[in-house]
């Protein structure tokens, strides 16, 4: 089922708002592919490529946003960037070794979702409060 982006993620912060809606794109398209037989290594290279320079840049910019604001939610939100790298980091090792399998494939899926879910509606919606710094 596809994800639709609503008011409950957003942070009030454009470019942070832009860049949670690129990652609702991603979900959809992880959805798209858990209907297939089968993602040839193509297009699983590039969901990994987008999801690694998408969380690297976004969570640069993102914590940015947060320190600038003065966010009490920074140190939180910082530390569930990390967590989300260690599950890339080990999600990427997983597909590298043992290739790919729906199992895979959804387990990504049903991290990323609820990361979407719990982690943008829980810590990063807390910019919305924190005016220490002009939205940008």
């Amino acid at each position: 089922m596809a994800l639709e982006w609503s008011e409950a993620y957003e942070t009030q912060i454009r470019k942070v708002d832009e860049q949670h809606q690129q990652l609702f794109r991603f979900a959809n398209k992880l959805e798209e592919l858990i209907g297939q037989e089968a993602a040839s290594s193509e297009e699983v290279e590039q969901l990994l490529h987008f999801l690694k320079t998408y969380a690297e840049s976004h969570f640069r910019y993102e914590e940015a946003c947060m320190a600038k604001r003065r966010c009490p939610a920074a140190k939180k939100n910082r530390l569930a960037h990390q967590t989300f790298m260690e599950f890339y980091e080990d999600s990427t090792a997983s597909y590298r070794e043992n290739g790919f399998s729906r199992e895979w494939l959804e387990r990504l899926n049903s991290f990323i979702q609820d990361w979407l879910h719990s982690h943008i509606c829980a810590v990063d919606i807390e910019l919305r409060h924190c005016r220490g710094a002009p939205k940008t």
